[in-house]
């Protein structure tokens, strides 16, 4: 197997387990405080890894770089990581999951209306289908006891717009630095835009409520959403195709949902499972290789840039 395409797959992995993670942990710990303790935890370990291993000189990574760690730790450090947590405190995990794999669709569409890349009909079905899935999962899958869900996947939505325009954000402007550098970057800088309101949070916040169970969560969380995501994505990256990227976020869902129901104690409804698997059919079909007439038929974008 390719090792590119290995990490990629422990990759969505990781990030489909620290969704039941994060909703364990928002029942107790607040969103910025919480994001900050993770955010500290990796810094703590891929620091001295970055040292050892990349032989990173920070001094001399030059303002570009800089700039484009900070970029990317917004949208990725900051804004995913809050709208995700914050959206975990109204719905529950299995949509969360299902909602995070509309990410390749939200890409289409962006790359659209922000890079001027074309879109054929194929992705114009992909688009459709992923926005369908969600309205079957919140429209007709409802339940009347279930109103505080639409603002949950209301901020689920902006999660999956801030992950999706990270991707466009790396598309545009690369920034070729190695893996554990890149990765120990972004949870320092995003260290510190969440310390402001992590530290108003934690002055109100009754530290007694937090357990070694907690701690467990935190450290978790850190692992996985942070230290082996971001460094098994700047691992992998490099060496697979985009098109395979697209295809294996349908794995994050999956994994949210196992865990969910496994341990969590959590349903998957009738609703729940039709949904998941419109949005893994949008990914298979937003990104196979397998052209037919059906791509013939492209839409000129507009000419705008981020």
């Amino acid at each position: 197997m390719n090792k590119g395409f290995l990490y990629i797959l422990l990759v969505m992995f990781f990030l489909g387990i620290s969704i039941p993670i994060g909703d364990y942990a928002m029942r107790t710990v607040p969103v910025w405080l919480f994001t900050a303790l993770t955010l500290a935890v990796s810094s703590i370990v891929l620091l001295p890894a970055a040292k050892r291993y990349d032989k990173v000189k920070w001094r001399k990574l030059g303002r570009n770089n800089y700039y484009g760690i900070f970029m990317q730790a917004l949208f990725t450090c900051v804004l995913y990581t809050v709208f995700l947590l914050y959206g975990l405190t109204y719905t529950n995990v299995i949509s969360a999951g299902i909602i995070n794999s509309m990410v390749p669709a939200i890409v289409l569409l962006l790359s659209f209306f922000l890079l001027g890349e074309r879109l054929n009909m194929r992705k114009i079905i992909a688009i459709t289908l992923a926005i369908l899935a969600v309205m079957v999962m919140e429209v007709v899958g409802v339940e009347p006891n279930q109103e505080a869900s639409w603002l949950g996947n209301i901020f689920m939505i902006l999660a999956v717009v801030s992950l999706a325009m990270f991707y466009v954000y790396a598309k545009k402007f690369a920034v070729k630095i190695a893996p554990i550098t890149m990765a120990a970057g972004l949870c320092v800088i995003g260290l510190i835009m969440t310390l402001p309101m992590a530290i108003y949070e934690a002055f109100s916040f009754d530290w007694s409520s937090l357990n070694s169970s907690l701690w467990v969560m935190i450290l978790a969380y850190a692992f996985s959403g942070w230290i082996l995501a971001y460094t098994f994505t700047y691992l992998g990256m490099p060496k697979v195709p985009a098109s395979t990227v697209g295809m294996a976020t349908a794995i994050i869902p999956v994994t949210a949902t196992i865990i969910a129901v496994l341990f969590l104690g959590e349903s998957l409804s009738l609703f729940d499972g039709v949904a998941l698997l419109m949005v893994i059919a949008s990914i298979f079909i937003a990104e196979t290789n397998n052209h037919s007439k059906i791509d013939d038929v492209e839409l000129e974008p507009q000419k705008e840039t981020i």
